[in-house]
């Protein structure tokens, strides 16, 4: 085990600076979760272009268009920041309602006439049962190659911008550095007010710092950190989704931190708030999902954990808000420091940070096709959902509901619901011979809507760049830069996740079949059908015994073994569906984001005993409050699937005590908890140290619990400001105990 190179930690509390900040921005209970800020604004900016330059050709009526928008949108530079910019200063609603108005009814004319292009019968009734949840659509999700934007600076891309869409690029990129600019001049402009203060000397530093980086590469932690947040503003601005990440922060700024350090620019603790401010920056922009990844190993099988990293780390739990989605790659070389700093961080209580294991990661990545160099460089995009940085198209995801297709399969590949017919229908007249009988034909239903789901995806892909091009995202793409091509047709790889819903209600539903009915005769089918159509009602015995079957997240092999071949069939089911190119790769997840409340509002009673209309479970976690046997016997069952069939991501939930990890003693048992997990096979761990007490608190008396950052999916979010159904969700987790030692799993 390779030790990470480290420096004493921080104090406790952030300093002067950091401490003003956070408590001048105080958690409202309002925050709009994944409605970033900015986003009225760029609809009105961006309109007013495209109807006065109607005749130009779309893409570089796009990358002007960005460029107005960024010349006229609000700035501002606030007291004690160090860190400038920020979208959404102008509440557009108020002050323009009617031009707000009429400029959403041009983008929703515009996104329903591109979606009427790829939209199917199929489609829309898949999703008006459940089946099926999201599908194309920009949303966001993109990594580029901030290293490449670091190490060359915008004035260098721009020379570079070449082919048929060069114009459009670098008219998007000279945008950029015009807005830039402005902040440059507005910080000059205020420090002359601050004339003999402190407060002037920061400033004329602030205007320094935005007049070097709008057009040359930085030389500092300061000035990458600062074109790093232009460049996210910037990418909002183009694509108008959530969820625009950071890719491998501290590899790609490590450079700039250690040289500052070496030449006496900043110390340590300097750094740390530098990084905090950037911390609170993404804290103010309203996205619960702008993905930031640390750790990881190099291709050589070394530690990539640096001081940068544990830093990250550090100031996160100064922070202690819901952003960024913050995430550590871990393997079987990261040191026992960096295990600590992961698990300080955990009990800190934010939901911060994700766990990834490149164990599994990496090799998955590579049985679909990518060499171990890329598949190295993987980061997280959004929630969970794994991605090449500067080497893929925006994601797109799409969610199939597992729970419902055993549902359909059940009912011949009908929906008993909505009558549709949403599959086929390969049981013989007599019903089931056996549980291998029944498992093919939910298979054959989870083919079908595969197939369905990703043909819709890929002519998506055909006609996107037509319709809503991205100069800014191509032009920090090498090779879209280099060939002069839109994210979607330059991009080297066109990466698609499947998600897989409700994992542990349709293992559940499946053990509690196999056994009920084929292993123990308990109930006929016939019985069960008819109680699943009747949601239980007048169905009292069936119901006790559906819920005392076995349930996966118990250590238990009757439901265990189900989830392994449930996880292994969908991987392989999603790998073998067509793909038009070379370059588009899909690859399965296991996860829900929110969809497994909505997906679960349109799902009839399940054979595990759920009712109709109540969520399914979430991500790739036990059905809600079903793990009764203690963390470690939920970690077992997490990890028995093999997750390499879907390197995609899984987005996996475990709620602990904060009693359980207090002290030192708590602590490691923590720490053994997460490592014998990951060296069972476990593919992704994300920990909430909260108590459900606090939890019910929090919804009786919301104004007193504001701060409460939770768990939810594969994102963290403010509790209070939650749908009800979510919050419910989250109440309803089991908080499992970590028991004497938390290693029993090893």
């Amino acid at each position: 085990m390779t030790a990470a190179p480290a420096g004493p930690s921080l104090p406790d509390r952030p300093p002067g600076r950091v401490a003003r900040l956070l408590a001048r921005r105080p958690p409202t209970g309002r925050e709009r979760t994944w409605r970033p800020n900015g986003c009225d604004e760029r609809a009105v900016l961006l309109w007013e272009y495209f109807t006065q330059a109607s005749d130009e050709p779309l893409p570089l009526r796009r990358g002007r268009g960005l460029g107005w928008a960024l010349d006229h949108i609000a700035i501002a530079v606030h007291d004690d920041e160090l860190l400038v910019g920020e979208v959404g200063l102008e509440d557009v609603a108020a002050t323009r309602p009617d031009d707000l108005a009429r400029a959403w009814q041009y983008w929703s004319a515009r996104a329903a006439e591109f979606e009427a292009e790829v939209d199917s019968r199929y489609a829309r009734e898949a999703i008006a049962c459940g089946l099926l949840c999201g599908g194309p659509g920009r949303d966001g999700h993109t990594i580029p190659d901030f290293g490449v934007l670091l190490t060359d600076g915008i004035g260098a891309l721009h020379q570079r911008a070449g082919g048929p869409n060069g114009p459009a690029m670098r008219a998007a990129l000279a945008g950029l550095t015009r807005y830039i600019e402005r902040h440059a001049a507005l910080a000059r402009q205020t420090a002359l007010s601050a004339r003999g203060t402190d407060r002037a000397t920061e400033l004329t530093r602030i205007a320094e710092v935005c007049d070097h980086i709008a057009r040359e590469a930085p030389r500092t932690l300061w000035e990458a950190l600062q074109l790093l947040w232009f460049a996210h503003l910037g990418i909002k601005l183009d694509d108008g989704g959530i969820g625009h990440s950071f890719g491998r922060f501290d590899r790609y700024l490590h450079w700039f931190y250690a040289r500052d350090l070496a030449d006496g620019v900043l110390s340590r603790e300097g750094a740390a708030e530098l990084i905090a401010l950037f911390w609170l920056k993404l804290n103010a922009e309203g996205d619960d999902i702008a993905h930031l990844s640390l750790g990881g190993r190099h291709p050589d099988g070394s530690d990539a954990a640096n001081d940068l990293s544990l830093l990250c780390l550090q100031v996160d739990r100064w922070v202690s808000r819901k952003q960024p989605n913050l995430s550590t790659r871990i393997h079987a070389g990261t040191s026992s420091a960096y295990w600590r700093e992961i698990a300080l961080t955990l009990r800190a209580g934010a939901g911060h940070p994700a766990v990834f294991n490149d164990e599994v990661i990496i090799p998955g990545l590579m049985a679909h096709g990518i060499d171990e160099a890329t598949a190295c460089g993987h980061a997280q995009v959004g929630c969970v959902e794994t991605y090449l940085p500067g080497l893929a198209a925006p994601w797109i995801d799409c969610y199939v509901n597992l729970a419902k297709c055993l549902e359909v399969a059940l009912n011949r590949g009908r929906d008993p619901i909505t009558g549709a017919q949403l599959g086929p229908d390969p049981v013989a007249a007599g019903g089931f011979a056996d549980f291998a009988a029944l498992y093919e034909a939910f298979e054959a239903q989870v083919e079908h809507v595969l197939r369905q789901a990703l043909a819709r995806r890929y002519a998506y892909d055909e006609r996107v760049s037509r319709h809503a091009p991205v100069p800014l995202i191509s032009a920090l793409t090498p090779a879209c830069l280099e060939h002069g091509l839109d994210a979607v047709e330059g991009a080297p790889y066109l990466l698609t996740g499947v998600y897989a819903v409700g994992l542990g209600t349709t293992v559940d539903s499946l053990a509690a079949i196999r056994t009920l009915v084929f292993d123990e005769r308990e109930l006929a089918m016939s019985d069960l059908l008819r109680a699943l159509a009747a949601d239980f009602a007048g169905y009292e015995r069936p119901l006790a015994l559906c819920r005392q079957a076995p349930k996966y997240g118990n250590d238990d092999e009757r439901a265990d073994s189900l989830a392994a071949q449930v996880v292994a069939s969908f991987g392989r089911l999603v790998r073998e569906c067509p793909t038009p190119s070379p370059r588009a790769l899909h690859y399965g997840m296991v996860g829900s984001v929110i969809s497994h409340t909505q997906m679960g509002a349109r799902t009839g009673a399940s054979a595990n005993g759920r009712r109709a209309g109540e969520s399914l479970s979430d991500g790739g976690s036990p059905s809600q409050g079903c793990n009764v046997r203690g963390a470690t016997a939920t970690l077992r069952s997490m990890a028995r699937p093999d997750f390499r069939a879907v390197p995609g991501g899984a987005a996996m939930n475990l709620r602990l005590s904060p009693t359980d990890a207090a002290g030192e003693a708590g602590l490691q048992r923590l720490v053994a908890l997460l490592r014998s997990y990951f060296e069972l096979g476990g593919e992704q761990l994300q920990v909430s140290v909260v108590d459900a007490d606090l939890l019910r608190q929090a919804r009786q008396r919301p104004n007193d619990h504001r701060d409460l950052v939770v768990r939810v999916a594969g994102f963290t979010a403010y509790f209070v400001s939650l749908p009800e159904a979510l919050q419910d969700e989250v109440v309803a987790r089991a908080t499992a105990r970590l028991g004497p030692t938390g290693a029993e799993a090893r």
